[in-house]
């Protein structure tokens, strides 16, 4: 845990007012540590602009950690005098702040009704970002557990968990913070976290109500929330993102400081932030907290007693998707044991058993599977790659991983792809540059099995680029296949208007595989050029591993800046949120070698042939 504090320091060191702010105009300085109120254009509504309270001067040594050793009700007690809303002289108090009486501990929920609808993406997922969310309390149930829009009728015998939870209360909280989550309940859903189902709708409620306890984590959600609120405004700007960050990280550093045993807020802080440099596009970073996650996700539970608790089980969901996506792409072994992985397969194989009619359970069934699936063959790459197994061994554990993966698609329940949710009728790009026609998708509730579908033929074209066995033409011509089937997939969940917010974000890995293996003309390098450019002004960054390897692919050296000719879609911001995920990657690169060489091995070997094109990529630039 001492390389993390150091990491951890340097961090907060290039933060708001360092040399950040000197290359990133755009942060207006020092924010007002305990109450942030920053002055800007897209300053949310209702919020105070006075920053010159007494209170602005108090560093982070000053604020006590909120994982101190105090009991849990004088430590929530203090949370919410600490960060009770600073009004100015002339404000009124709006009725939300006033309409219920502040309490210690788990906030009141307010009673709503459950829409049928979950969080969609209406009118193409072109809500302007300065909109500003509503107070009223508007409550959606999950996106991954509800009806599409089409609302196909629900075939007889068939149960779909419904989410009746209402939405958190947090009206204690600064306007900021107000204004910062309940654009994160609306708008950022399980899928923007890379989680293809989130049974017990752990990310808007349960991560959020366990941010009122626990500042380190509400200034990462926040922070979190602030960046999407930023992507979707066209004047947006990161200062506010920054400075929230930028809190959190000093916050986690007390909590470290002080050497106690960590709690969940603790957990669930770094996973937070370890997304956050996901976005950064800062993967070598990202591992530093992967390690810590790791070393307090053991403290605080075994494999099994996780599976007892929501937040048990979406904890150790959260962190294997990092151990599982670095093991396999960097060839290192799991840091997670095989136990941690079948003790979700058999709680999830425990419920769809008691709940047979339940769909969600199945989906979290088959989701846990695959992670073992992708763990085992992480497991196999690392003893390849550190010459512990032999070529004979490597080619026949290689060949029963890919007998694995096939029987478990094979065997997936029927009721995970009930055609009545099958969606057929998709509008068609007509672009002539365009080379895929969008694939059927199912609609919510049975989305994740369009997710799971193209996660299966992503870690099929992975597990291709591991043999030790030639690949014939007709296994080539087989990959290529998988990889238009992604496309496809991916073509229509952008063309689809009602598909659930974050949905592109969640299948970017899997675009990122097929791109190794699709036809290498001039019309598919742009198509793949455009998903690239669309995915980072979603504020999903590409590394720069990723760029300079996508420019050699594509023959265009370009793409290491960006995606688009002429800078089409390079707007201020999305530059401002490059040039800094570029620096605090150049900063880790050099302590991170190793780990980035295995990387760049990993891409190295993703290649089915030469250049099958003859179309010069300068051509295509419609």
């Amino acid at each position: 845990m001492s390389e993390y504090y150091q990491y951890l320091s340097s961090m907060s060191m290039v933060g708001v007012g360092g040399q950040l702010a000197h290359n990133h105009p755009d942060v207006t300085g020092q924010c007002d540590e305990t109450h942030p109120i920053c002055e800007n254009p897209s300053q949310p509504k209702g919020s105070s602009g006075n920053n010159n309270s007494k209170e602005s001067s108090a560093g982070p040594s000053q604020q006590p950690s909120p994982e101190s050793s105090k009991g849990e009700d004088e430590e929530e007690a203090e949370l919410d005098t600490k960060l009770e809303t600073i009004m100015d002289e002339d404000e009124e108090e709006p009725e939300s702040a006033t309409s219920q009486t502040p309490t210690p501990g788990l906030p009141t929920r307010r009673s709503s009704t459950t829409s049928s609808l979950g969080p969609q993406r209406a009118g193409g997922d072109n809500r302007h970002g300065s909109e500003t969310p509503s107070f009223e309390g508007l409550n959606r149930s999950s996106p991954a557990l509800t009806m599409g829009t089409a609302n196909p009728q629900t075939p007889i015998g068939l149960n779909f968990p419904s989410s009746s939870s209402a939405r958190p209360d947090w009206t204690f909280l600064t306007h900021e913070m107000q204004f910062y989550l309940n654009y994160f309940y609306d708008n950022v859903t399980h899928y923007h976290y890379c989680a293809t189902s989130d049974l017990d709708d752990f990310f808007r409620t349960i991560l959020t109500t366990e941010a009122t306890r626990n500042e380190a984590l509400l200034y990462a959600v926040v922070a979190f929330s602030a960046y999407h609120h930023a992507m979707k405004d066209p004047n947006g700007r990161i200062n506010e993102f920054l400075q929230f960050y930028s809190r959190s990280v000093r916050l986690l550093l007390e909590c470290l400081k002080k050497k106690e045993n960590y709690n969940i807020g603790t957990l669930l802080t770094i996973l937070q932030l370890a997304t956050i440099e996901e976005y950064l596009g800062d993967w070598i970073n990202l591992m530093g907290h992967k390690k810590a996650a790791f070393e307090v996700l053991t403290q605080l539970y075994d494999p099994h007693s996780a599976m007892q608790s929501p937040v048990g089980r979406m904890a150790v969901t959260w962190y294997a998707r990092f151990d599982v996506i670095t093991s396999v792409m960097g060839c290192l072994a799991p840091s997670m044991s095989r136990e941690w992985f079948t003790a979700q397969v058999e709680h999830y194989q425990d419920r769809a058993t008691a709940e047979p009619q339940n769909v969600g359970c199945k989906f979290e069934l088959w989701s846990a599977r695959l992670r073992l699936i992708m763990m085992e063959m992480g497991l196999l790459y690392a003893k390849r790659a550190k010459r512990d197994i032999s070529e004979d061994e490597y080619a026949a554990e290689h060949q029963r991983l890919a007998v694995v993966l096939e029987e478990w698609k094979n065997s997936w329940d029927p009721a995970m792809t009930d055609p009545s949710f099958l969606l057929t009728d998709l509008p068609t790009n007509n672009s002539d540059i365009n080379p895929f026609t969008p694939e059927p998708l199912f609609q919510p509730p049975l989305f994740v099995a369009t997710a799971l579908v193209c996660e299966y033929h992503s870690l099929a074209l992975m597990h291709a680029s591991q043999s030790s066995i030639k690949l014939t033409d007709e296994a080539k011509a087989g990959l290529r296949e998988r990889a238009n089937a992604i496309c496809r997939i991916v073509e229509a969940v952008e063309v689809w208007q009602g598909s659930p917010l974050g949905s592109l974000i969640l299948l970017q890995a899997c675009m990122v595989m097929a791109s190794f293996y699709v036809r290498r003309d001039a019309r598919h390098h742009m198509w793949l050029r455009r998903r690239y450019a669309s995915l980072e002004s979603m504020g999903y960054i590409s590394p720069m591993t990723l760029r300079t390897r996508m420019a050699e692919l594509f023959n265009d050296q370009s793409c290491v800046r960006w995606w688009l000719p002429n800078d089409e879609g390079f707007t201020p911001l999305l530059q401002s949120i490059r040039a800094l995920a570029d620096e605090r990657n150049l900063m880790a690169a050099s302590a991170q070698s190793e780990t980035l060489q295995q990387i760049r091995h990993v891409f190295s070997r993703m290649q089915i042939g030469p250049d099958d094109g003859d179309t010069d990529m300068k051509d295509a630039t419609a």
